[in-house]
């Protein structure tokens, strides 16, 4: 029988509604993820991932041993990729194989390996690793997944005996078994055996090692899927097991013994299970039981588990008792182990200032809270009268030594007079729960009086009386009497009873000061007179009068504004009278003569500048301005300017180069006579001048040109080559500028001629010659190339033209003509035209035909008269090829001819299912190379 204290030590693991749930040592490496509950993630449905999950979970192949598990392949069947692999090795580090065909086990050695595989790999790109067409399981070793090597060593075959595909997005169960007496490793699928094993493992494959260990990977790579496992049952890991549990009495615990692939759960006894037909149930026994549940899975075996659930009385902690304390006493923790020996935590913190009710909760175990009080008495506060400020350095009377409520003690510091003080009181002892009191007492620092100044004033200015009551509030009297005629220091002295001191106030008395200016120059009548300055030189403000006046020389007077402590005074301003310029007048001159510049100073010494600038074209009246300095008025000056007489002539109508050009006449239309330069020039456009002779009075020179013209140069829109024999080009008889005229010679579409145009008579233009090239017209050969694989979705030629000039363009089924000589997604088994030109034209079209081979992808022989018969087509002039069709496990349905009717969808008179057939077709290349093509399609109905 457990004592107490035994309770009380124990620790448990989980308390009332708790869940468990047992786990493997398992883990993660590469892309895969845990997802709790003993399931994992080995590949999201991503290119190229690779995960695994490893267990440090022994195994000993000389005893049986069971492993069951569910795996989910996914749910993409056509494009759905690679598997996943169980690896057995001889160590726990967690490894990644290679991806893709790999399965992530591909290079683990020395490894047994049980491999799901869902992809056909049999491609020198993808791996030629033997793979059947449907999904299959293979027990292979060391890590090679080649079927055709010796470490295949046992299947493929089929993965599941209902579909070829387990791509299907379901869970499916795993079985794996080892029977150590006869050696046999088996693999079951959905609960039927699919592959054996004969032989010794741990001595061919481990060397005898007894300490073998297990992992699961998976791997994707130019195709994915998704990749699951989750665990049912091990038989030889312990920690799968359910695990014994404690509980207090009137708890309860939750257990959960749930495997992936449980049908039905039966515990045993089932007092205290709240239902003994589920996983999960709750269990409240009144004591300690030992509990079974038995669980069939979906493939009919059972598993037996049973743990031990321990129930425990409760029991109540006791504490010793705390006596009575003064508030704000010292008070000790509280202990956090009872008397029975029971730990855990009190609440509320602990307070020395009220009586408080402590709860005890216990830390664990089964075990109820108790509570303890803690009584705490009120201190009594001693209480005495205030005491009333007094000023610096009075007298202070002692302090009463018995407060006003009967209490006796004595105060600390001793009595201070000179600054303000908090006394304590000490209670004497021996008077109970008493507490400290203090009291203050202000001493009051002297106040000096504060005044606001006086503005200094003038020398006589009325003095106002001074406040008796300073800004602060102190009252008091000045001395000595007030005096407006001299700067003087007045005392400030507190009335009796104030507790301040005495302070002094200055006023000044200013002298009155004269306003200085500057001198004004004089001005000259009615120029602007700028205003006078109001702030004088020496920072004096004020007015001036009279009003300024520009017309005649005036005294002002300066008054100084009301505050300014200065006198008036007076400035003169001097007003003069303008002058008039005198210039002489100017003759009139011919329009065009010389104009000398006017004079800048007059007779009577004005200086000054003229206006508008001079202008020898046209009579103008000038105006002199004086400068700014001259008191003077402005006067004008008109000179005459005659106009010119302009010689006229008839204009003369332009030439051609070469032209007879006639004498031009010595005397204008209007009668004045001169000379010509320069010489006539009947070659170049020329601008001549007729000079007047002198004595005609105001006549001026005459221009007049002469235009040569330069010959038009005719254009033709003609084509630089024409193809021999071509019958299309004429010669026109006018220029695209419309100059007419005749060719040397008619077209010639034989040989290459230089052609010469002369233009008819008085168009003044050019001669020219042109040349037309004739290109000769060649027969083109034309050859095609296929490049790409038989029945490939993607068809391309390459056509080749030669016997030209080397440039071509080429065109497909009449589509655009371009200079590109590749085609692709050629499909279908229609004959394909290709032509080829030379860019120029100058050719002969090449023409081939060709066909591309391609099959039907699918076919509907629901007798409808539409795609009812599968056959190629395309090899229907091939009598010796050869079609063969099989179902999804190879089995062989047909074997037919490219020119007979076709594959009706029968096997021996047995229609056949909708779904994908495979198909081997054996036919002649385009080198007559014998040649072999694989591939499926589907039948629809």
């Amino acid at each position: 029988m457990l004592s107490a204290k035994d309770y009380i030590v124990l620790i448990f693991l989980y308390f009332s509604c708790s869940v468990i749930h047992a786990q493997l040592n398992a883990t993660t490496v590469g892309d895969a993820e845990g997802q709790g509950n003993n399931c994992f993630i080995i590949t999201r449905d991503l290119l190229n991932q690779q995960g695994g999950v490893w267990y440090d979970n022994a195994i000993d192949f000389d005893n049986d041993f069971t492993i069951n598990y569910q795996n989910n392949f996914g749910s993409k069947n056509a494009n759905g990729a690679d598997g996943m692999a169980l690896v057995f090795k001889r160590n726990s580090t967690p490894l990644i194989g290679a991806l893709g065909g790999g399965l992530g086990y591909q290079g683990i050695s020395p490894s047994l390996v049980v491999e799901f595989d869902t992809y056909l790999n049999n491609t020198a790109q993808e791996g030629l690793l033997a793979d059947p067409f449907f999904d299959h399981i293979a027990i292979m070793r060391n890590g090679n997944p080649n079927h055709n090597s010796a470490d295949n060593l046992a299947g493929p075959v089929q993965a599941s005996n209902m579909s070829n595909n387990i791509e299907d997005g379901n869970t499916h169960e795993i079985k794996i078994e080892w029977i150590a007496s006869t050696t046999m490793f088996n693999v079951y699928f959905d609960c039927v055996l699919r592959l054996s094993l004969n032989q010794d493992v741990k001595n061919t494959i481990f060397s005898g090692d007894d300490s073998v260990f297990f992992g699961f990977v998976g791997s994707t790579g130019g195709l994915s899927n998704l990749h699951q496992v989750c665990f049912n049952s091990i038989s030889f890991v312990d920690n799968l097991q359910l695990q014994d549990e404690t509980i207090c009495a009137n708890d309860d615990i939750q257990v959960d013994a749930t495997i992936p692939s449980g049908v039905t759960y039966s515990w045993t006894p089932t007092n205290g299970v709240s239902n003994p037909n589920i996983a999960n149930p709750t269990f409240s026994p009144n004591s300690t039981t030992t509990y079974t549940v038995t669980i069939s899975d979906v493939c009919g075996d059972t598993t037996v588990d049973d743990f031990i659930l321990t129930v425990l009385p409760n029991q109540t902690p006791t504490f010793n008792a705390f006596l009575p304390i003064c508030e704000g006493g010292s008070l000790t923790s509280l202990p956090t182990t009872s008397l029975e020996g029971v730990t855990g935590t009190w609440s509320p913190a602990l307070n020395n200032t009220q009586t408080t009710t402590y709860t005890f909760t216990p830390n664990s175990g089964c075990a109820n809270s108790t509570t303890l009080d803690i009584v705490v008495i009120p201190l009594t506060l001693p209480t005495f009268n205030v005491v009333a400020p007094i000023c610096e350095g009075e007298t202070l009377a002692p302090l009463p030594t018995t407060s006003s409520n009967g209490i006796t003690g004595t105060w600390s510091p001793a009595l201070n007079n000179t600054s303000t003080t908090t006394y304590t009181f000490t209670p004497d002892t021996g008077q109970g729960c008493v507490d400290t009191a203090t009291l203050q007492i202000d001493v009051i620092a002297p106040i000096v009086p504060s005044f606001d100044s006086v503005d200094p004033i003038c020398e006589g200015d009325t003095l106002a009386p001074l406040p008796t009551t300073s800004n602060n509030g102190i009252t008091g009297t000045w001395s000595p009497a007030l005096n407006n005629t001299i700067t003087t220091t007045y005392t400030f002295t507190p009335n009796t009873g104030e507790c301040a001191i005495a302070t002094t106030l200055d006023i000044v008395i200013e002298i009155p000061v004269l306003p200085i200016f500057d001198t004004i120059d004089p001005i000259c009548e009615g120029d602007t007179l700028a205003p006078l300055p109001t702030t004088s030189n020496n920072g004096i403000t004020g007015t001036w009068s009279p009003a300024p006046n520009n017309t005649i020389t005036t005294t002002y007077t300066f008054t100084p504004n009301i505050g300014e402590c200065a006198i008036a005074t007076t400035l003169d301003i001097v007003v003069e009278i303008p002058v008039l310029p005198i210039f002489d007048a100017i003759n009139p001159i011919c329009e065009g003569d010389t104009l000398a510049p006017l004079p800048t100073t007059s007779y009577n010494g004005i200086t000054g500048t003229w206006a508008p600038a001079l202008n020898n074209t046209i009579t103008t009246t000038y105006t002199f301005t004086p400068n700014a300095d001259e008191c003077a008025n402005n006067t004008d000056l008109t000179i005459t300017v005659i106009p010119n007489i302009i010689p006229e002539f008839d204009s003369v109508n332009p030439i051609c180069p070469g032209e007879f050009l006639q004498e031009l006449p010595l005397v204008s239309n209007n009668g004045i006579t001169g000379t010509w330069l320069p010489a006539l020039d009947n070659q170049n456009t020329t601008e001549y001048t007729f000079t007047p002779d002198a004595g005609q009075g105001c006549v001026a020179s005459s221009l007049l040109i002469i235009e040569v013209l330069q010959p038009t140069i005719p254009s033709f829109s003609l084509p630089d080559f024409i193809c021999q024999g071509d019958t299309t080009v004429i010669l026109p008889s006018a220029s695209d500028e419309g100059i007419t005229g005749s060719w040397s010679e008619p077209i010639n579409n034989q040989i290459t001629t230089e052609y010469i145009f002369t233009p008819n008579p008085n168009q003044c233009a050019s001669v020219i010659e042109i040349e037309i090239e004739v290109l000769p017209v060649n027969e083109l050969e034309l050859s095609i190339e296929l490049i790409s694989e038989p029945f490939s979705d993607n068809q391309i030629v390459v056509a080749v033209a030669t016997g030209g000039d080397g440039m071509y363009e080429y065109q497909l089924n009449n589509d655009i003509w371009t200079t590109q000589n590749t085609f692709s997604n050629i499909r279908g088994c229609d004959e394909n035209v290709i032509r080829a030109r030379q860019i120029n034209n100058c050719s002969i079209d090449a023409i081939e035909i060709f066909r591309v081979l391609n099959y039907p992808k699918f076919f509907t022989p629901n007798e409808d008269g539409f795609n009812d018969l599968w056959n190629i087509e395309c090899l229907i002039n091939q009598t010796a090829a050869r079609i063969y069709i099989f179902d999804r496990f190879g089995k062989l349905l047909k074997t037919i001819s490219p020119n007979g009717l076709g594959w009706n969808g029968t096997y021996n008179g047995e229609i056949m299912p909708s779904s994908d057939y495979w198909f081997r077709v054996d036919y002649l290349g385009n080198d007559g190379s014998s040649r072999t093509f694989t591939s499926h399609f589907t039948l629809k109905r």
